[in-house]
Formats: C-alpha cells, structure tokens, sequence
C-alpha cells in the first residue's frame, strides 16, 4: 500500500481553494505540488499557491479566517517576507504554512487540472526548483532534483531556467551551487530511499560534467 504523501488536513485546504472562484487563477506548485501529483518521493509540508497578478491582500485575509475554522485550526498569522504572502495555521501541536504569492514568470506550459486545483507543470517545476538551488541552499531542492534528473537531462533544465527567468547560467557558477550539496548533513523525509552519499555523489559527477565547458563561458 502506497504511503499518502498529502496529510488529511492538507488535502482539505486545497479542496477548499480550489472552490473559491477568486482563487481559481492561483496554481499549486513547489514541493508539495511536485511529490503529490507527479514524484511520489518525499514528504512535504507546506502549500505554495502562485498567480501572475498581484493578489487581492484584504481578500487573502478574509478567505484565511475561512479557511481556519474549515480546517478547525485554532488560529492563524500572517507573515509578509518580500513580496510572499504567507498564512501559518496552528493545528494541535503543529502548524500548516501556506502562502499566496504573485510569481511574475510566465509558464512554460500549462498547468494540469486535478480535482478544481490547478498544478503547476512538472517542467515548471524544474525550471522554479533549479532556480531555487541557484539562490538558496536548501537540502529539500537538491533531493528534488536528484529525482528530476531521472526525467530530465541537466542542460534541459537549465534552458527552461534561462528561458523562464531570462538568466543566463555560468559554468562556473552552476558547478559551484550543485557543488553545494556536499554540506548536506540529513534528508528530509523520504518516500522512495535515497542515501545521503549517494546524492552527494551525483551532484559531484554533474558538477563535473560542466567541466569541458567551463572554458566555452
């Protein structure tokens, strides 16, 4: 029997997204977008919900105070870091994070439809998470990608990167950041098995395999 990856309570806030009409331009991406409905391969916690426009902020908090009574969360705060909207629903012992967020880069392909909630596409979600790794270090975006590259070929993402975010990618650089991964101490929690060596490895051998073209930048 296949583990869930979406919590009950996960599962009843998208549900209830995807009934607002206002919302129905928002789309579900990041992390949990990518291993609920397309990777199976880890467990992920918080909601990312993106939209092109500059979301209505006074409607944001009404729908929050909503959506806190339908998941039975005895409160909610909103945390506004840059331009992320982000709600955290206290649930018992726990907590929900869920953000609202205007994401100004243009799709490269459409979104799926999966029970009235939009998902963003898988190659979108390459495109954002290499983009990711490039501007943070965070150990969830190297295991992503490991798993992504299974699907995709590195150069192939790389050009959605330069395509989606108009950026140019150095060599140099690019083999810096997957080189990044060695100072990974714990996976998250994982689905499908992964060793920790093993993808200290791979992204070692990819950073190694921009070696022949660092000299063409």
């Amino acid at each position: 029997m296949k583990q869930e990856v979406l919590t009950v309570t996960q599962k009843k806030a998208i549900a209830f997204v995807a009934k607002e009409v206002k919302l129905s331009r928002f789309y579900l991406t990041g992390g949990t977008a990518l291993s609920a409905y397309y990777l199976r391969h880890r467990i992920s916690e918080d909601l990312d919900f993106f939209v092109f426009e500059e979301p209505d902020k006074l409607f944001l908090h009404a729908f929050a105070d909503q959506l806190k009574n339908a998941l039975k969360a005895s409160a909610f705060r909103f945390e506004r870091l840059y331009d992320r909207n982000q709600f955290f629903f206290q649930l018992g012992d726990g907590e929900l994070k869920i953000e609202f967020t205007k994401y100004p880069f243009r799709q490269l392909e459409q979104p799926i439809m999966h029970n009235g909630i939009r998902v963003d596409s898988l190659r979108d979600i390459s495109a954002n998470k290499m983009m990711a790794m490039l501007d943070r270090f965070d150990p969830k975006d190297f295991v992503d990608l490991y798993f992504l590259l299974r699907k995709f070929q590195l150069k192939d993402i790389r050009k959605d990167v330069e395509k989606k975010f108009e950026m140019g990618t150095d060599n140099i650089f690019l083999g810096g950041e997957l080189m990044k991964a060695r100072r990974i101490e714990a996976l998250p929690k994982m689905l499908k098995p992964l060793i920790l060596k093993d993808l200290k490895t791979f992204f070692a051998e990819q950073a190694k395999q921009l070696g022949p073209q660092i000299f063409k930048d």
